[in-house]
């Protein structure tokens, strides 16, 4: 998503690591008018499969991955530039595999941290490309194991977040010159995605095939350096995986997520298909005893206006959250798995919204909640 003025723009890859077409479509999301109310979008044709983009609000320049080593930078709806990672091998993951697997800008130091296939240090890796005056990249950093499917970053605590299907909750702190790698294997979980409320330090990862999230307070944790080039570790007296009933019905359990930005507000999805998602309430305070999610929502998509069924994306997981520069809402962004539609979500509506039961949304969802945005 960028945001800039009234505007909100979504960039919307229309690739996925298995495949399907080149291109990024640039859909207006949002104008001072409202939801909905921004006018047609724009494909930008790109050389190869894309799989995911971010953006700097405060530049406004978009990046973009390929599958292949193609970053392409993206100003508007022009392709300003196309340059290549340091990626020299696959990553694979139960979605698929990519070399370059995923993006996330981070907008205070105005870099581009790229996810990346190595076949020295690897099998995943991260990479920085410095986006000030002519963009350049930084040297690798081998993660010694394969990265999340999603991963996050800190501005706060300058950390990585990047927790992977094998269990291992990788934090990487990015403070000083030379990164420092630090593990926490977990006995249990194919961790999917990343996410953080930045405000408080509580920290996310979803749990494929199963209705859990695993928390931890960043505040709380503690950091042993490794000796010798080796990793250190890290442990959060305090973290846990927390179950959510309502959320073992979605495709393939919970898979994306993402917290809106400076709220402790955040979305939780499904992938390949599917309709059924969630929204989720975090707590305001950290810093002592075991952080949980205050309350949540699990609803049912509704269809898009011209199709009879809301079916979630393919990896890497397509969703994001954003803040309207508007109404100062917290909206879910979700795209569905033919790129024909987004549909953006009021969160706090959604929680607000009558219930079945202590935590599913009525169906059908009241009007207004969800709007539907074709591509």
């Amino acid at each position: 998503m960028l945001v800039q003025g009234t505007n909100a723009t979504a960039y919307l890859p229309q690739g996925s690591w298995e495949g399907a077409t080149t291109g990024v479509k640039v859909v207006p999301i949002e104008t001072s008018n409202g939801l909905g109310t921004g006018g047609s979008p724009t494909l930008i044709t790109t050389p190869g499969v894309t799989n995911s983009c971010s953006s700097n609000s405060d530049t406004g320049e978009t990046v973009c991955v390929a599958n292949d080593t193609d970053v392409y930078l993206i100003n508007g709806t022009t392709l300003t530039s196309t340059l290549m990672s340091g990626a020299t091998a696959d990553e694979h993951f139960s979605g698929g595999e990519c070399e370059n697997c995923g993006v996330v800008v981070d907008s205070s130091t105005n870099r581009a941290l790229i996810t990346i296939g190595l076949s020295t240090g690897g099998p995943g890796g991260f990479q920085f490309l410095d986006l000030g005056g002519t963009p350049a990249f930084e040297t690798p950093i081998p993660a010694g194991a394969t990265t999340s499917e999603n991963v996050s970053i800190d501005p706060v605590r300058h950390l990585i977040l990047s927790p992977n299907e094998a269990s291992l909750y990788q934090l990487v702190n990015i403070s000083t010159a030379t990164a420092a790698l630090f593990n926490n294997q977990l006995e249990e979980g194919v961790l999917d995605s990343a996410a953080e409320d930045c405000t408080t330090g509580i920290a996310l990862a979803t749990d494929e095939g199963t209705g859990d999230l695993f928390i931890a307070d960043l505040t709380q944790a503690v950091f042993t350096p490794g000796t010798d080039g080796a990793p250190g570790t890290w442990t959060d007296p305090g973290s846990q995986f927390q179950n959510f009933p309502e959320f073992d019905d979605f495709s393939a359990g919970t898979d994306g997520i993402a917290v809106a930005p400076g709220t402790h507000l955040g979305v939780v999805t499904g992938e390949f298909g599917g309709n059924e998602e969630g929204v989720i309430q975090l707590p305001a305070t950290s810093g002592t005893g075991t952080p949980a999610v205050v309350d949540y929502a699990a609803f049912t998509v509704p269809a898009p206006p011209t199709e009879d069924i809301w079916s979630q994306g393919l990896d890497p997981h397509t969703v994001t959250a954003y803040v309207s520069p508007n109404s100062h809402k917290a909206y879910a962004v979700l795209e569905n798995e033919d790129f024909s539609y987004v549909a953006i979500v009021d969160i706090q509506a959604m929680l607000s919204a009558p219930r079945t039961g202590a935590h599913t949304v009525t169906n059908p969802i009241p009007a207004g909640i969800v709007t539907f945005v074709a591509e």
